[in-house]
């Protein structure tokens, strides 16, 4: 069976918070051919905020750091202060130690750095789905 997909036989669901349309293509490309289902594209951090309040039964969210209107990181602290952070994994070029380490002490569940690969994103994201989420 695909990663992407739960052992109930439902596709993991996923936002991609993401603001270069490039990128958001290829990593919904990425998860989609390991099963995932891709159910919103977020290009800001409001955008994100909005998609997660009318869905907040999804199962992963990949999230930019560097997100216009709303940044990555106030959009994922909004998340958190909703009440039960859902899966996270960060993926950015944002690279400061100090940085992941906060961010991972808060919830994120997984980092990854830009550029990225197929690979690891699908090694990140089949982990994360199988993880428990943190209240």
């Amino acid at each position: 069976m695909k990663g992407g997909v739960a052992p109930s036989g439902r596709p993991y669901q996923v936002i991609i918070a993401e603001n270069s349309k490039f990128q958001a293509k290829q990593l919904a490309q990425i998860l989609e051919s390991e099963g995932y289902e891709v159910v919103g594209f977020a290009e800001t951090g409001k955008e994100l905020l909005n998609m997660y309040k009318e869905n907040r039964k999804v199962d992963l969210i990949t999230l930019d750091l560097h997100l216009p209107v709303i940044d990555g990181f106030a959009a994922f602290y909004e998340i958190k202060d909703m009440g039960v952070l859902p899966r996270v994994i960060v993926i950015t070029d944002e690279n400061t130690p100090a940085v992941i380490k906060s961010l991972t002490d808060d919830g994120i569940m997984d980092y990854l750095i830009k550029p990225i690969k197929r690979e690891k994103v699908l090694e990140k994201a089949n982990a994360t789905v199988r993880k428990t989420i943190k209240i």
